[in-house]
This record gives structure tokens, sequence and C-alpha cells, in this order.
């Protein structure tokens, strides 16, 4: 008879060790599962964390005379640890076919300009990414959107509306018409001083794309560069990168205090999970490892006519090893079925807004099987080569003659 026939009639035979078994293995299944499944809800919501709050490294330069160039920001972006970069220049404009808004009667050349600042996405890394200004209509300037955002009392000082073309020229002669794709609000503009010079104003900030900006002044470099992480974890291997290529005219600021703030809540979880993880494997193996001991203490005979009939050790760790699987497989299945009830319990627990602030998405993946599996087969081999090893070690005639002792 072969083993695996010796092993489900003797499952068979005893019922009710097989039923204590299988609770005990579902019990321990279940909390296998359970923490599982927080720590991978955990590790998907810190990565989806990381994306949102955008980490970054700004790189600011020492000199005007020495800005960081199109080749320098090419390099940056093909580092592996990069996700996006936006970059920042500032120059000054003159006003073609409008008029500036300005207290002061200085003729100064800093009174007859406008401040220019380009962005390659105006929607971070500027005023109103931090508060300061609104987009009150429009677009922002991004990859796909080229033009111009201005405030709205220049707008309106110049009857101006989106989709207006407004003209700029340059301190070297050239000139270039964009088009209006947004108007801005900041509600500081009354609360200037009067005398204050236009190019410091803020209704005459205007905001322009690089590459428009690139057209009107040759860009020879950039002032400020935000480079985006795509994993917070590797910030500080990023900033390192950084400053090693740009020592010599730029110094990196981090950015990921939401992200550290945010992800802090899940750290303890994941801790909390991986202690009860640990403890779960360790009482689970030791509690089977027992009850298969004092189980097996009754089966010495058994082993010892198996063995003296001709059949092989390797034979018997199998059968026993496949009557502790067989009950662990349905112990899996059990669980798996209380699965989404306790997904949703501990959606329940470990989601509440006031004490975590963050939502986590528990909920039963084929994954989560596949390490419950994995997990419970090595618990189970571990606990049968406890039980069965006192027995393999021993001579089938001693234990035979101890029995008829």
């Amino acid at each position: 008879m072969t083993f695996y026939q010796l092993a489900f009639r003797y499952l068979k035979r005893k019922k009710a060790k097989t039923i204590l078994l299988f609770f005990v293995l579902l019990i321990v299944s279940s909390m296998i599962l359970s923490t599982n499944m927080i720590l991978r809800a955990t590790a998907d919501s810190k990565a989806a964390i990381g994306e949102k709050t955008k980490a970054k490294v700004v790189m600011g330069i020492w000199k005007e005379e020495n800005k960081i160039t199109p080749d320098d920001v090419e390099w940056i972006k093909n580092l592996a640890e990069v996700s996006a970069v936006n970059c920042l220049a500032k120059n000054a404009a003159f006003p073609i076919n409008f008029q500036l808004i300005t207290g002061s009667d200085s003729t100064k050349e800093s009174n007859q300009q406008v401040a220019l600042l380009s962005y390659d996405n105006l929607e971070n890394d500027s005023g109103f990414s931090e508060g300061v200004y609104r987009l009150i209509s429009g677009r922002y300037i991004s990859e796909d959107i080229k033009g111009i955002v201005i405030n709205s009392y220049l707008a309106d000082a110049n009857q101006l509306k989106l989709g207006d073309l407004i003209e700029l020229g340059s301190a070297n002669g050239k000139r270039a018409s964009l088009e209006i794709v947004g108007i801005f609000l900041s509600g500081s503009e009354s609360k200037q001083p009067e005398g204050m010079d236009s190019i410091n104003r803020i209704e005459n900030q205007i905001f322009i794309d690089n590459i428009s900006y690139s057209d009107l002044f040759e860009m020879d470099g950039f002032t400020k560069v935000a480079v985006y992480c795509k994993n917070p974890e590797q910030l500080s291997l990023l900033e390192e990168e950084l400053n090693k290529y740009l020592s010599d005219k730029a110094d990196a600021t981090t950015s990921d205090t939401l992200y550290q703030q945010m992800a802090l809540p899940l750290e303890q979880i994941t801790r909390v999970a991986k202690l009860m993880l640990a403890l779960t494997l360790l009482a689970g193996t030791t509690v089977v490892s027992l009850l298969l001991c004092m189980w097996m203490r009754t089966r010495q005979r058994e082993a010892a006519i198996l063995i003296s009939i001709g059949k092989s050790k390797a034979s018997i760790f199998l059968q026993v090893f496949l009557e502790s699987f067989l009950v662990f497989a349905l112990a899996v299945l059990g669980s798996c079925c209380l699965g989404n009830f306790m997904a949703g319990t501990l959606r329940g627990f470990l989601t509440d807004s006031e004490t975590t602030g963050i939502s986590l998405d528990v909920l039963l993946r084929f994954k989560d099987i596949v390490v419950l599996a994995g997990l419970g087969i090595l618990l189970v081999l571990a606990a049968v080569i406890v039980s069965l090893l006192p027995i393999l070690r021993t001579n089938p005639k001693e234990t035979l003659s101890k029995m008829e002792g």
C-alpha cells in the first residue's frame, strides 16, 4: 500500500484528531492571511502615497552666470530614480502691445519691464502649489499647454481675455506673440507699496512655458530644477547623485515632509503586522508540533512495524507530511472563505480617520493566498520534522521491544 493511501485511511480512521488539527490550522491560517493582507495593503498604500505626495529634490543655482544647462537636465531625466523634472527660469521682458501697472514715476528700466517666470508645469513648484496664487480662469501651463498666464488686474487694465495674444520683447531685441491660456489672482495686489517698480509688482508677473521662454531669450540655462523621485525611500540616494553631478553650480534641498507624515502611521501598522506574523508562525509551529508529537507517541509501534516490513523512512515521512498537508489545505480553503469578512473588519479597524488619517485597501487577493500557502507549508513541514525525528532516529527493534515489555 502506498504512502498516500495510508495517509487517506489514517485521516478517515482518526476523525477526531483530524478535526482538532483542522481547527488549529484554520486559526493559524486565518491569522497568517489577515496579517499578510495588512502588510500588502500598507505596502500598496505607501507606494500610492509616494506618488501623490511627490517627494522631490530642488536644485538651486549658486550664481546667475552659472546656470543648470539643458544638457544637465537631460542627464537628470535619465536617472533611474527620477519620475519627472520641472525646470524654472526667470528673466525680465518689455511689453510691446499692452501697458504695465505701476505706481512709480521712476524712469529706470526696472519700471518698464515685466517679470517673466518660466515653468514646465506651472501647477507645481510655484506660488500656485503653495496657495499664494490661484487660477481664476483658464488652464495651467504644462507639457501639453503652451502660452502665458497673467494677473487679473493686468488683464482688466488692458481689456485682455483668454485666447488673446500679447507681445513681449527681450533685451536682445527678440519678440514673441503669446496666447493667454490662464488668468490668476493673488489677493495681495492692493497691499503692495505704491512706489514699487513695475517688475516687482504682482500684477506684472507673467508665467510662461519653457519652450516659448527659450525662443524669446535664447535660453542658456535654468535657475532652479525640481526633480521628482519615483520612490521617496530613494530620495537620499537621488540627492547624493545630484549633489555629486551639480556640486559646482547648485545645491540641493529635499522636500518629502508630507510623505513622512503620511507614511508614519503605515510604518507603525507594518511593524505591528510583522510582529503579529512572526508570533503567529512561532505559536502555530509550536502548537502543531506539540499536537503531532503527542499523536506520534501512539504511532511509534505502527512506524516501527512499517520499517520492519521494508517501508523506507522517507515513505513514512511523506505519509505523515501528506496527512498534515491535506488538513492544512482544507484549513486554507476555510480561511479564504473567511477572508472577505476579515478584510472588511480589518479595513474598518485600521482606517479610522481619527487615528491614522489614511485609507487602506484591505482586500483578499490571490497573492495573499500564495503567501499563506508558502508559509503554511513551511510551518507544517517544520512541525512534521520535529514530531517524527525522534521516531525515525530510533531503531525499530528497540521500539518494538519496549512496546512488548
